[in-house]
Parts: C-alpha cells; structure tokens; sequence
C-alpha cells in the first residue's frame, strides 16, 4: 500500500493569542505522528479519545488538495490530548506534511503551518487558527506570530527542559468576550516578546488567562518561588512551566496532577 509518515511536536503556551491576535508558543518532545495510505475510501484511526470528525474533515481536504484520492489516516504518539498542549495543532500538521508527502509535494514548514491555521479555521478546531502553535509544532523552535495575517513576527530564544502539569480538573468553559477583555493586559505580553523577552511575556500571560479562566493559582505561585515560569497552557487544563531544575520542580508539581518533564526542541520532528 502506498503509504506516507510525518509527525509534529506538542506545545506550550508563551502568549495566548485569543486576546490580541498576536500569539507564541514553543515545542515540547512529546508528539504526535501520522500515517497517510492510499485507499478505497475515508477512514480515520487515533491513538486516544478524541472527536474524528475534524480530522476527517482535514483529511479529506488534504487528500482533495493535492489529488491523493480517498486515504485511510492513522494517528499514534505519546502526546496526551489534554487540553492546552498543542495536540490539535501537531495533529493536523502531521497530516498535512504526511499527505503532501504522499503526493510528491515538497511544502515549506512554515506553509504547513498556515495551512494548519486556515484549516483549524475552516473546520471549527480553533478560534484564531492558532499560527502561533501551528509553527512551533511544526517548525520546532518558538516564535511570536500574528495568527490573523499569518506571518511570523520574530523567533524567539526559548531552550532547555520543561514540566508539564496535567491536572485533574476538568478544562474551563470561556466565552470570547471575556478572553479579549484580558487584551491591554496581553498587549504588555506582546511588546516583552517582541523584544525577545519571553519569560516576562509568559508569566503575564499566564497570570491574566489562569485568572480569567479561574484556574487555581498554587501550581503556577510555587512554580515561580523555584525559579520557573509558566502556567496554564492555551486555555487549560494544562500547564506548562520551563525551568532550570525540572526533578525539582516536577516533585513539587506532582500532588497538583500527573507531571511529565521533557526537552524543548530545537529543530522539526522526524518519523
């Protein structure tokens, strides 16, 4: 069977762009990989409980797009599906880089991330298309974005290891309004980023949407009397920290949740 695989990283959160438009994440080495076969009709298999629909709807797409006909879609990886890291994003940029793949196309990273972007739109998987994630999933380095116009405005220095936190409360419900109400507050995010100052610009973020969206704070306070930064990811329930000591920081985050410590990438996932 004529088969292609691709895979994208997982994320975190630096600056959640449902405020302002403007958004940055940075990869995490957990991932998410797709397998994309030529077949009779539409078929779609996943590793955990999530809704197909949307990737159906992606994969037909892409399949249409570049002329592949009906596939059948396979999704595997160690990435959790718990709301905030990304798995949207690293699941629909591995297919669009697996199927392309799959049709001889050569796509540019940074096109599988507005692809990404304009899709997430399409089928209703994300509000701004969420560029921001899409690019550092794909691309494996961290970058301030502007998820509107779909450029990237600049990379940003973002290295080391870092904890995620699941936590076992469930993902909070917001309403639109009341995460662009958080904007002149995630503008000063947005100015720290755009002079490299990322660290500043992640603890404001995480501060203003963990307060908005009514998370609880002890994971995030505790987090920054050791020395990290971060705090809830995308809009939860998840969060990520990036630290110097993440055993240290991991230990103290796991009455609070199930924890993973892992390395930030600095180059694009390979199969």
């Amino acid at each position: 069977m004529d088969c292609a695989r691709a895979c994208a990283w997982g994320g975190g959160t630096i600056i959640n762009a449902i405020a302002t438009g403007h958004g940055a994440a940075f990869p995490i080495s957990l991932r998410v990989m797709a397998e994309v076969c030529r077949s009779d009709r539409l078929e779609v298999a996943t590793y955990a409980d999530v809704d197909v629909e949307p990737i159906r709807k992606v994969a037909q797409r892409m399949a249409e797009r570049w002329g592949v006909g009906p596939v059948a879609v396979k999704i595997t990886g160690d990435l959790p599906p718990a709301g905030g890291l990304k798995s949207s994003s690293a699941v629909v940029n591995a297919l669009v880089s697996a199927t392309a793949k799959l049709a001889g196309a050569d796509v540019d990273l940074f096109d599988v991330a507005r692809i990404n972007a304009q899709l997430s739109r399409e089928v209703g998987i994300s509000v701004t298309g969420a560029f921001d994630d899409a690019v550092a999933s794909a691309t494996g380095r961290s970058y301030l974005t502007d998820n509107y116009k779909l450029v990237v405005i600049r990379e940003l220095d973002v290295s080391g290891k870092a904890v995620v936190l699941i936590p076992p409360y469930e993902k909070r419900r917001h309403k639109l309004q009341e995460m662009r109400a958080l904007a002149p507050v995630v503008r000063t995010a947005v100015s720290f980023a755009g002079m490299g100052m990322w660290r500043e610009a992640m603890l404001i973020n995480a501060v203003a949407y963990g307060y908005a969206l009514g998370y609880p704070p002890e994971p995030t306070l505790e987090s920054l009397q050791l020395g990290a930064v971060g705090g809830v990811s995308g809009t939860g329930p998840s969060h990520v920290f990036i630290t110097d000591k993440p055993e240290e920081l991991a230990e103290a985050l796991s009455k609070y949740g199930k924890v993973y410590v892992v390395d930030i990438p600095q180059s694009p996932c390979t199969p």
